[in-house]
């Protein structure tokens, strides 16, 4: 089955030689690192370009050093363990908002059956995560209007990025996977009271926006919780992928060479009714 879907016509779109093209005739091209652009001229300015190059590289350099792996275990372990109540994994995963492509080339890796897909807004992140990973598909698009066929997807994994619910049912297939990360609590707030007279926790609302829905109901909620001890380089890898960034002066940051510092998640699993 074609699960990506034309931005024109919304056909399902095939690959031709070195562009994807619909029935209609709409043709775009893929890239020579992979990736498909899939935003309309006309929507180019009514979007947000998602994260930029320092972000993106900050980002690939601290998460190569296996920091967040904790947490892609512990993705997976809930996966698998409810994917196996319904006697098997599934068969198609989008990770919607996938950056440069750390958490889509990661998660359920060994699994030959699995077929991954990663889409951005973010041309820069989009084209990393075509680079490093040629055994999944990558698109720049929206999370608000996503270029994938209705009913299509058995497991969408949002990892710290917005999205639309609306649009997140569209896709999911009956009895599909809703996968959502969030950051909780006290997450990274060494970094923060660096630049903050007073940190205020995390707190999200998703759980309660999910089940409102009606057509999901949350199977799964996790808190995963870890202290890791951060050297210099990777101290300003990670203030550098994070708006925190901005608060601090170039001084600031290169006069840190180690800290303690919190990361703090919850993955909450939801499945379509």
């Amino acid at each position: 089955m074609n699960i990506i879907k034309c931005p024109n016509c919304s056909q399902p779109l095939v690959h031709d030689k070195q562009s994807m093209r619909c029935e209609n005739g709409h043709s775009f091209d893929i890239a020579k690192e992979g990736y498909t652009n899939l935003i309309l001229p006309n929507q180019k300015k009514k979007l947000n370009s998602g994260d930029n190059k320092l972000m993106i590289s900050a980002r690939e350099e601290f998460l190569s050093m296996g920091y967040y792996d904790f947490l892609i275990g512990s993705i997976e372990k809930e996966i698998i363990a409810l994917s196996q109540k319904d006697k098997g994994l599934h068969k198609q995963l989008l990770d919607l908002g996938c950056g440069n492509g750390y958490y889509t080339r990661k998660l359920l890796n060994d699994q030959a059956t699995i077929h991954k897909f990663g889409i951005d807004i973010s041309k820069i992140a989009v084209t990393t995560a075509a680079k490093k990973d040629k055994n999944s598909i990558y698109i720049v698009g929206s999370n608000f209007d996503i270029p994938i066929m209705d009913d299509s997807v058995d497991i969408i994994v949002n990892v710290f990025a917005p999205c639309d619910l609306i649009e997140v049912l569209r896709v999911l297939k009956p009895k599909g996977l809703f996968v959502k990360v969030i950051p909780i609590d006290n997450h990274m707030t060494e970094v923060a009271k660096l630049v903050y007279e007073t940190f205020i926790p995390h707190e999200s609302d998703i759980t309660k926006e999910i089940e409102a829905t009606e057509r999901l109901t949350v199977v799964s909620t996790k808190n995963v919780i870890k202290e890791i001890e951060v050297q210099k380089v990777d101290i300003h890898n990670l203030i550098k992928m994070t708006p925190y960034y901005y608060k601090f002066s170039e001084q600031q940051i290169q006069q840190l060479e180690m800290m303690s510092v919190t990361l703090s998640f919850q993955i909450i699993i939801a499945k379509l009714k």
